[in-house]
């Protein structure tokens, strides 16, 4: 498996975070050509494209823009950089080594919703990302669009939508909203707001500067594309591959690109879509395609599952299912914005319970307590997805290895856990 690099062209080029190498390498091309452009032009080609949403969701770009257009426009176009999903950092990288690119493509994406007034909401802890955002943008102030950073301090919910950075950057709490089913843009100070995530801007340069041409034939018929994915754990080559959607499988992407586990390991199980993945992949579950057309979640596909938005886990056999699970729900219970009660609580009992089974103090009452709450913890219930991606998460480990959560029941830990510290072989686009 070879890596194929839209998102991330140029990377690895010295100083291209500099406006003056970012333009010697085609940068702002894209944004020339959009804005010689009318915005229903502009709609119709990244619809064409194929060009969907890469935070999780998948939601196709171009009906979105549609949807704005159809109203009049969004006056406002927030910029997702939160990342606040453990073991995702492509945004903040991105945000790192090309942050005009984000600039270019969310400047592109104001022009086509009639957007006058761009937000960055970004991760407070991101210093790096931030000051060479900040430093783009001192280069491009020339451009009409007023483009602010916006950074966010503290914890924050998973898998909350577009509710959480409007309720953000509206100088909310960090309490998403409800999502009622309509499909409609969320309202913004005086206007509507179209949100999308740093790396899917991170497209539209590219796209419109060859007229949709750059993605032909890569990616799948659902997808068109590439996807950065950020490997993470015990493999020998940590860090992000972005590949063609369709182009190879979950073990092509860990086994090949990521090195596979360390020496005198083998690989125990795979969170293909980060601490909310449902199934755990075992070893031989890992020939499913990085397609998100082929699974259930968000395609409907023949794969059960959720494919994700990128963030890859991968786990050896030095480590316990219980443990992970335990994390999983101690930090999920954490970063809960406790407004609504299933979610505030729910986690807050898996967390607790968990930590007793993996002391070695709990009962068998208490593995029937984490299946009825993972069973109850439902969408229907939560106000956002924070709730239910705990509850999936933490199922799909019991499922996949529920004699290891028994085997806790008699004592405590049965698996002889390595806590040295671990130096990989390298890491592919240091993060």
């Amino acid at each position: 498996m070879e890596e194929r690099r839209i998102l991330f062209e140029g990377i690895d080029t010295p100083d291209i975070d500099r406006w003056p190498v970012y333009g010697e390498h085609g940068g702002g091309e894209g944004l020339r050509r959009a804005q010689s452009l009318p915005p229903a032009t502009v709609i119709d080609e990244v619809g064409a494209a194929g060009l969907r949403g890469r935070g999780g969701a998948w939601r196709p770009v171009g009906e979105r823009w549609r949807l704005a257009a159809s109203g009049g426009g969004a006056g406002y176009l927030i910029v997702d950089l939160l990342e606040s999903e453990p073991g995702r950092f492509r945004d903040r990288k991105l945000a790192e080594r090309t942050p005009h690119r984000i600039l270019e493509g969310a400047r592109i994406a104001a022009h086509a919703v009639g957007a006058h007034t761009v937000y960055i909401c970004i991760a407070a802890a991101a210093l790096r990302a931030r000051q060479a955002l900040a430093q783009a943008l001192e280069e491009t102030r020339i451009e009409p669009v007023a483009v602010h950073l916006h950074p966010v301090s503290g914890r924050l919910p998973v898998a909350s939508g577009d509710s959480l950075p409007v309720a953000l950057v509206q100088g909310g709490r960090a309490e998403p909203r409800a999502d009622d089913g309509n499909p409609s843009l969320p309202r913004l100070f005086d206007g509507t707001a179209v949100v999308h995530t740093a790396s899917t801007l991170g497209y539209l340069p590219a796209l419109l500067a060859t007229g949709g041409d750059v993605f032909g034939n890569e990616g799948s018929r659902w997808a068109p594309g590439t996807q950065a994915f950020c490997v993470s754990g015990l493999v020998r080559r940590p860090g992000l591959y972005e590949v063609e959607l369709g182009g190879g499988t979950v073990r092509d992407l860990v086994e090949d690109l990521a090195g596979g586990a360390r020496d005198g390991q083998s690989i125990k199980f795979v969170l293909h879509a980060g601490y909310g993945s449902a199934p755990a992949l075992l070893e031989e579950d890992l020939d499913r395609p990085l397609d998100p057309g082929c699974w259930s979640d968000p395609a409907g596909g023949k794969n059960p599952g959720v494919f994700g938005g990128g963030v890859v886990l991968v786990a050896d056999d030095s480590v316990c299912a219980v443990d992970t699970a335990r994390r999983m729900a101690r930090t999920f219970a954490d970063s809960a914005c406790g407004k609504c009660l299933p979610c505030r609580e729910g986690t807050q009992w898996l967390a607790a319970t968990l930590d007793r089974l993996e002391e070695g103090a709990a009962i068998l009452q208490d593995l029937e307590l984490i299946t009825r709450c993972c069973t109850t913890l439902t969408p229907d219930l939560a106000l956002c997805g924070h709730g239910p991606a705990a509850a999936r998460g933490i199922q799909s480990l019991l499922t996949a290895f529920t004699d290891e959560f028994e085997a806790h029941l008699e004592g405590g830990c049965p698996v002889a856990k390595d806590s040295s510290m671990k130096v990989p072989d390298s890491i592919h686009v240091r993060y």
